[in-house]
């Protein structure tokens, strides 16, 4: 998992932009989907980051008792 976790956090604002970018080329709105989509890439890497970094915690706290 925590080879795996670079990846994640770099490449999802990349598939948000690649949606984005896709569904402004269909609907005629860009930057407006781009932008939306790139933000909700961004808060699904923080998210995971924020699983990985809770779960590595709450491993350290197993193993410490």
């Amino acid at each position: 998992m925590a080879s795996t976790i670079g990846f994640q956090v770099a490449f999802a604002p990349f598939i948000g932009i690649a949606i984005g970018i896709f569904l402004d080329w269909k609907f005629n709105t860009y930057p407006y989907l781009t932008l939306i989509w790139m933000l909700i890439g961004v808060a699904a890497a923080g998210l995971n980051y924020y699983r990985f970094a809770k779960q590595q915690q709450d491993e350290d706290k197993g193993q410490k008792k």
